[in-house]
């Protein structure tokens, strides 16, 4: 039967931003697969039964995009129990989303089941994903390996990465890097710029043969030029420390502030670095309290420190001992060393004279002793 359904809705369920999140709880052992029954012949009567489904489900495609969710879940559930595959995959996903009926991850995940059983690739993908993320079943890694693999071998993008995902952190099959760059390579070259991100992040930071600047800047680049935050992240990393290409601090701001821009606060973080480093650029205090500022609300704690030390020392800002502490407790309690340091070393000095405000103060450039000597760039995570 044809796929009728809108791209959009293959794409809104297989797309999803959120990556198979590492879980160190173990997975349980597979349960026994159902295999799909063949097909009989087809009758006279069954083509006739079959040309008045594939009318119905082009009624639905039209209720679909003209987002009228309710009367398509109505006509989508007599075809879903006749057990079309079709139907059932977009049941599940508008019974997951909570399109035009009532949001119900066990009912979504089991008629994603059904239909992979019937071999619809886009419900193998989606009933694998469920698997991984124990979302309306109960989490099985090791099961969730063999449904995006039939996907993932049929050519399905996110199934190609999820399945790389899975083998790059050894869930639910033994860890391999190979085989994971293997897998978000073919998910990279359709375009995918979470693999693409995820394939320029391994090989960055493996070790041996696989590992490659070069090959991680092609990457990263893909991605970043999908403006793909963490890979323009560490795209500017890269730029700035010479990785795998010549350094350009020009083409590090750049990509940093692509980054920035999209509200990633490593990425600012980073911008706060260059600028208080004058690292290829003019030095400025200003700019580096400015994107410190801006990390350090999106609870970024290397920033929040190196906030805190601007205010201590008057650096780039007028100085305020109490603000200083204020950020220096935020990056303690979000696990910043650093913070947590320099904390007790104030719990136990002498209480300091308060120092005097001025205006020249605020604007000094003189080069003190600021965070610039703890903090480095920093690179994003894998997915």
């Amino acid at each position: 039967m044809n796929r009728l359904f809108p791209v959009l809705l293959l794409l809104s369920l297989l797309f999803s931003p959120n990556p198979l999140y590492a879980i160190n709880d173990p997975a349980p052992e597979p349960s026994p697969q159902e295999k799909p029954t063949a097909p009989a012949p087809t009758t006279k009567e069954q083509k006739e039964q079959e040309d008045a489904d594939t009318a119905s489900l082009r009624a639905i495609q039209t209720l679909l995009d003209t987002k009228k969710y309710e009367e398509a879940v109505k006509n989508l559930k007599p075809l879903a129990a006749k057990e079309i595959p079709e139907a059932m995959y977009v049941l599940g996903y508008l019974t997951q989303e909570g399109k035009g009926t009532k949001a119900n991850a066990k009912v979504s995940a089991e008629l994603f089941r059904k239909a992979a059983l019937k071999g619809d690739i886009r419900a193998q993908t989606a009933w694998g994903k469920a698997l991984a993320q124990g979302t309306g079943v109960r989490r099985n890694y090791r099961e969730a390996v063999t449904w995006f693999r039939k996907a993932a071998e049929e050519g399905i993008a996110v199934a190609q990465y999820n399945l790389g995902y899975l083998y790059a952190h050894g869930k639910g099959v033994a860890k391999n890097e190979a085989a994971a760059i293997e897998w978000f390579t073919k998910a990279a070259q359709q375009g995918l710029s979470d693999a693409q991100y995820s394939l320029g992040w391994m090989y960055a930071n493996s070790t041996g043969e696989l590992q490659n600047d070069v090959q991680a800047v092609h990457w990263l680049e893909k991605a970043a030029e999908q403006d793909h935050p963490k890979a323009q992240n560490n795209l500017a990393y890269m730029y700035a420390e010479g990785k795998g290409v010549a350094a350009s601090a020009d083409k590090a701001l750049y990509w940093y502030l692509r980054a920035a821009e999209q509200d990633y606060p490593v990425a600012a973080y980073n911008l706060g670095v260059m600028y208080e480093q004058g690292r290829g650029i003019a030095q400025d205090y200003e700019q580096a309290v400015k994107w410190y500022t801006k990390a350090a609300q999106s609870n970024e704690p290397a920033a929040q420190y190196c906030l805190g030390v601007m205010y201590d020392q008057g650096t780039g800002v007028l100085p305020n001992h109490q603000e200083a502490i204020r950020w220096y407790r935020l990056a303690a309690q979000n696990g910043d060393p650093d913070a947590k340091k320099e904390l007790r070393l104030i719990e136990n000095a002498k209480p300091r004279p308060k120092p005097e405000k001025t205006n020249q103060d605020k604007k000094s450039t003189k080069k003190t002793t600021t965070s610039k000597e703890n903090k480095k760039l920093k690179k994003s995570q894998p997915n």
